[in-house]
């Protein structure tokens, strides 16, 4: 591969009809953004190139017709996690489920498949990584080393990964340019692979052990508190929602997550808030509406507990 933008993006990207913009919006100034702006729908995607090695990219779409994406890919390997998601199939992978790990390992020449329907929407963060990356150069610096393919596919819609969650989430927001956003995307792509890699190494990928049905339960309670950060998503509406006993809901959500429901929940709103902050002009009270707290006071002290400083200064700060 010569060039990841060239060799795997330019074909989706025509397929999408995403155009390039003028300027990068609010993403990162070190990436490219291109738009849609068409009868299928509306959306945003930005994209960080590495020469021939990785790619980060965030994306906002929304469609207006039911509609299949086709096109050739060459050999890569694409992380993500979607914000939300609804509508959209991929032919292979897990089924897609905000919050969950996404994975997609494309081979060479092979057909890239995705289906949408009418009113369907896809908000994520990823990263895309070819084998001049994941193989040689992995292995020019630390020799012989596990398949990280395999190792990525054994993560493929995982709940329990919230480090690696995390990580997506912070190089969708970084605003870095120069050298400051090379090395900060590079350390992305590094301890993706080492995180990965680090699950790879435990008994059973450190998947935690559970049914398909309750993973399924799992999947539904997470899709819903995407659906609803500005409404009541306390323990008893979540158990109620899926007919479930209390007991049992938090004993599955801490198993299948890692986090508590109410840590979980707590944690979505204040990653919504960021997005807020970021990417629109809403007012701070309105953005604390949104993700479920009715009074300013309250959504400002929670968020200065989540991330050290208050709504505005964190807004400010990314202007």
């Amino acid at each position: 591969m010569e060039s990841i933008e060239r060799d795997l993006y330019e074909e989706a990207f025509r397929e999408w009809h995403l155009v390039p913009s003028r300027d990068v919006g609010n993403y990162g100034p070190a990436g490219t953004l291109r738009v849609l702006e068409s009868d299928m729908g509306s959306g945003e995607y930005w994209a960080y190139f590495r020469d021939n090695l990785f790619a980060v990219n965030a994306f906002r779409m929304s469609f207006a017709r039911e509609w299949t994406m086709r096109y050739r890919c060459t050999e890569h390997l694409c992380l993500g996690c979607y914000d939300e998601v609804s509508g959209v199939a991929q032919r292979r992978g897990a089924p897609l489920a905000p919050g969950a790990i996404t994975v997609y390992l494309g081979g060479e020449n092979e057909e890239y498949e995705a289906r949408f329907s009418e009113g369907s929407v896809a908000v994520a963060s990823s990263i895309t990584i070819s084998p001049d990356y994941y193989r040689d150069y992995l292995q020019s610096r630390f020799g012989e080393i596990e398949d990280v393919r395999k190792a990525f596919a054994g993560v493929d819609g995982r709940r329990d990964l919230p480090g690696l969650v995390d990580l997506l989430r912070k190089a969708r927001s970084y605003r870095g340019g120069g050298i400051a956003a090379d090395l900060f995307y590079e350390g992305v792509i590094s301890e993706s692979i080492a995180l990965v890699m680090e699950c790879a190494a435990q008994p059973n990928g450190g998947r935690p052990r559970m049914t398909e049905e309750d993973m399924a339960a799992v999947d539904w309670a997470c899709a819903y508190i995407a659906r609803n950060l500005g409404g009541d998503l306390s323990c008893t509406r979540l158990a109620s929602e899926l007919y479930m006993g209390q007991t049992k809901m938090k004993r599955l959500f801490k198993k299948a997550t890692g986090l508590p429901p109410a840590s979980y929940v707590a944690r979505e709103r204040m990653r919504e808030a960021e997005r807020l902050l970021t990417e629109t002009a809403l007012p701070i009270a309105e953005v604390g509406r949104e993700v479920g707290y009715s009074k300013a006071g309250a959504f400002t002290e929670a968020f200065r507990r989540h991330k050290g400083c208050s709504p505005q200064r964190f807004r400010q700060d990314r202007l």
